[in-house]
């Protein structure tokens, strides 16, 4: 009972976060070709065929002044389109926003900050930058006080979020870092001041993205020095969710749609998940409708827990794409600060997996902030702030692991 408790503790912060193998690339890549730049949402719709280059080759770009910006920092802001890696080892178009400070560059450059963003849905039109309200474009985002510190910042909207014709690999791991890598590349393609000094931020799914990408860096990005990561309340424990399904108990009804997304992600990342096989009839439709419904939305048709997953349903390959995206499963060989709030649901559990990085030898610090929820305000953040500006500066860490 203890797990199924804590099951739907995760479902339900999940719900609520939209509140919230190509190694050896040796630098930044030029934009690969000079093709007027589409207007409107048609730039999201990659060329075919993609042109050729490496990962973090810029494909086009255009500035990105909406109404909601709200930078006071002089600073100039990018949307992008770049080439990255799927899931499937082939080159992919992905999209994101790259923020560069006004004025001259330091010497050697300036440091990089990745911000990845947590759940606003997995259609395409469900990423930051289509979506200017929530582009984090304000000074009191994280954006705005990483710029503050001379960061050149980085927001990658992942695969299948932005950019057209392919689907979001929701919670995969390796699909996550390989976009938030690449991106990172790109900003060097288009900021020619940017370094390659980088640290990395991510809340809830960026949690889980920003973990995953200091996991994947070394092996797929060693031009990249990462110097350390947050992550605040990042996904954990979804690995759990189709057992919860599976034991036919009607109080999963309201985490329906999380599954539902859950298995959408898994089909995209591995052909092996074939949600045709595992869901009822009316379980598949509404899958297939969470692909299309309206960003932060939620479905008033979804069916009871016990009327989704067929009887007997074989949920090997299911679970064993979960697991292999678990947060629990990274090695991160950089500093890593966690920090939690007590008023989120997910706290226990991260608190768990803060002490099992620890065990993996993860220089860790977990930060518990009994006034905050899912998301980091204020005072808290401007403390993950200035980790971050500590890790790029080289200054010592307190302690191996911090509770």
């Amino acid at each position: 009972m203890h797990r199924w408790a804590s099951v739907a503790a995760i479902a339900a912060a999940l719900a609520l976060s939209g509140c919230t193998g190509n190694g050896g690339h040796q630098g930044p890549e030029r934009p690969a070709a000079s093709a007027p730049v589409p207007e409107g949402d048609a730039f999201y719709d990659p060329p075919d065929p993609l042109p050729p280059g490496k990962p973090g080759t810029v494909i086009r770009q255009r500035p990105y002044t909406p109404p909601e910006m709200e930078l006071t920092l002089p600073s100039r802001t990018i949307l992008v389109m770049y080439l990255s890696t799927g899931t499937d080892g082939e080159p992919v178009a992905a999209s994101g926003l790259v923020t560069v400070p006004d004025g001259p560059a330091p010497s050697g450059g300036r440091p990089v900050a990745a911000v990845n963003h947590g759940t606003m849905g997995i259609g395409s039109a469900c990423a930051p930058s289509r979506i200017p309200a929530f582009a984090g474009l304000q000074d009191a985002s994280p954006v705005g006080k990483l710029l503050a510190r001379g960061f050149v910042v980085v927001q990658p909207d992942y695969i299948g979020l932005g950019v057209t014709g392919v689907r979001h690999p929701y919670l995969n791991g390796k699909s996550a870092a390989y976009a938030t890598l690449d991106m990172l590349r790109a900003a060097r393609g288009i900021a020619p001041g940017a370094g390659t000094t980088t640290l990395l931020y991510g809340g809830s799914q960026g949690g889980h993205a920003a973990l995953w990408s200091a996991h994947h860096a070394n092996g797929y990005a060693p031009d990249i020095d990462l110097k350390g990561v947050v992550a605040n309340a990042p996904a954990v424990g979804f690995e759990w969710m189709p057992a919860l399904f599976a034991a036919q108990n009607e109080t999963a009804t309201p985490y329906t749609g999380i599954l539902l997304t859950l298995i959408n992600g898994a089909s995209a990342a591995d052909p092996a998940v074939k949600p045709a096989e595992l869901l009822t009839p009316a379980g598949l439709a509404a899958a297939n409708r969470i692909w299309t419904q309206p960003c932060m939305a939620d479905d008033p048709d979804l069916p009871p827990a016990t009327g989704i997953l067929r009887p007997g349903a074989d949920l090997a390959p299911l679970n064993a794409a979960l697991k292999a995206s678990a947060t629990g499963e990274v090695t991160v060989k950089v500093p890593v600060l966690l920090p939690q709030g007590g008023n989120d649901v997910l706290s226990n559990l991260n608190q768990t997996l803060a002490r099992e990085l620890c065990d993996k030898g993860v220089s860790l610090e977990f930060k518990y902030y009994a006034d905050q929820g899912h998301t980091l305000s204020d005072g808290p953040l401007d403390d993950a702030i200035a980790w971050m500006d500590a890790r790029r500066t080289g200054a010592p860490m307190a302690a191996s692991c911090v509770f």
